[in-house]
């Protein structure tokens, strides 16, 4: 290995991920607007969502391992050239399977910036460092996943959605023009990737790591239970309480000053008390939010607050304990960290995506199997990172 190349700037790296943040939920205020527009139902509108989830999955299998081969700079540009074009092809979608379609192909090409910036962090520093790092970089992509329903929520308003996915553009070209000057090579010792076979033997060997995949299988169910909550809480604020769009992206700041916390504490303490230690301490406390959930379900208690103040905690958790599992993910083969960060990236929303689809179809008239989903994700979280106690006993 050679020396730590030098960092670049931790804004351009928090800019590109936190576009990828931004995103993914823009969507959700519009969604109930685009099923009127396009003459759908509410679930072909939800599938802009799960879509992008799955581009997200699979395009990340292909970034990692390519920025391995290739080197982090050029394929975080072309990435973000390629973003810049599918955000305007979604602006111009003419039916809503179209817009799928595109959404697909955003979410494939716009999640360079956070597997490459997880990567670069990794080149750049040691583990525990790193992790610090990645905490503080997620906390800003959960401030862009926060604002993101609300702005799209006062954009719509003014513009109608597809404004949205013109603001996207533009944020895709100013992140490209400031890649172009300031984003240096962090890569400085490329690995030959291969072709497809050599590809997937490069995977098979991070999935026969017990370490990480008890690493990668607790972030992906953490993940799971958030992207159950954003498929299934607009449905029951809208359908179930009666509120207008406009409330998710106003209640779910609650939830994102949770995240935002949980990351702060993160890139905070996890140098000093060690990431190990942060994840235990996480997982406690997702654990104890999920039990105030499902007492709540058990007691007939519906409400805005009760929906999301216990979320908010369970997000807390999440914001201290992800951080230090995706560090640990790509540091059981630092030489391999491009593909790990991919690799885990798309075990997360390829999940992710199932988590949405089952929420839309499964919710009818209740928020049980919301929160059941919610709960069980939780539970697995858990579990998975005895894989990891286990390796390091």
């Amino acid at each position: 290995m050679t020396s730590s190349p030098r960092p670049p700037p931790f804004w351009l790296i928090v800019l590109v991920a936190w576009i990828s943040a931004f995103s993914m939920h823009i969507v959700i205020p519009a969604m109930p607007l685009m099923a009127a527009e396009f003459g759908s139902d509410f679930a072909a509108a939800q599938r802009t969502l799960t879509a992008y989830l799955a581009g997200f999955a699979a395009g990340q299998l292909v970034y990692g391992p390519l920025s391995d081969r290739l080197g982090r700079r050029p394929v975080m540009l072309g990435g973000l050239a390629l973003y810049l074009l599918a955000s305007l092809g979604c602006a111009l979608a003419p039916t809503i399977d179209s817009l799928v379609t595109v959404r697909l192909l955003q979410g494939a090409v716009g999640c360079a910036g956070q597997v490459l910036g997880r990567a670069i962090l990794r080149d750049c520093h040691p583990r525990d460092r790193a992790a610090s790092l990645i905490g503080y970089l997620t906390m800003a992509m959960a401030a862009g996943s926060a604002f993101s329903p609300l702005c799209s929520a006062i954009v719509q308003d003014f513009a109608g959605w597809r404004a949205n996915f013109l603001i996207l553009a533009a944020a895709g070209a100013i992140a490209l023009v400031a890649g172009l000057r300031h984003l240096n090579e962090t890569k400085l010792d490329l690995v030959e990737v291969g072709g497809p076979l050599r590809l997937a033997a490069l995977n098979l060997v991070l999935l026969r790591s017990p370490a990480f995949l008890g690493y990668a299988l607790s972030a992906t169910f953490a993940l799971g239970a958030w992207y159950s909550f954003v498929a299934g809480a607009p449905f029951v604020l809208t359908r179930l309480l009666g509120l207008p769009p406009i409330a998710y992206g106003q209640y779910v700041l609650i939830i994102m000053l949770g995240y935002v916390i949980g990351n702060f504490l993160a890139g905070r303490y996890s140098v000093r008390a060690g990431g190990m230690r942060m994840q235990i301490v996480g997982q406690a406390i997702a654990l104890a939010a999920v039990g105030v959930q499902l007492a709540l379900l058990a007691a007939g208690v519906l409400s805005p607050l009760a929906l999301f103040v216990p979320m908010a905690v369970l997000v807390l958790a999440s914001g201290v304990f992800l951080p230090n599992a995706h560090a640990g993910a790509l540091s059981v083969h630092p030489e391999l960290a491009g593909t790990a960060a991919g690799l885990s990236g798309a075990m997360q929303m390829a999940y992710g995506a199932l988590c949405t689809f089952l929420v839309g179809e499964w919710m009818q008239d209740s928020e049980a199997p919301l929160i059941l989903i919610i709960a069980a994700n939780s539970i697995l979280s858990a579990l998975s990172l005895l894989l990891v106690t286990r390796v390091r006993a």
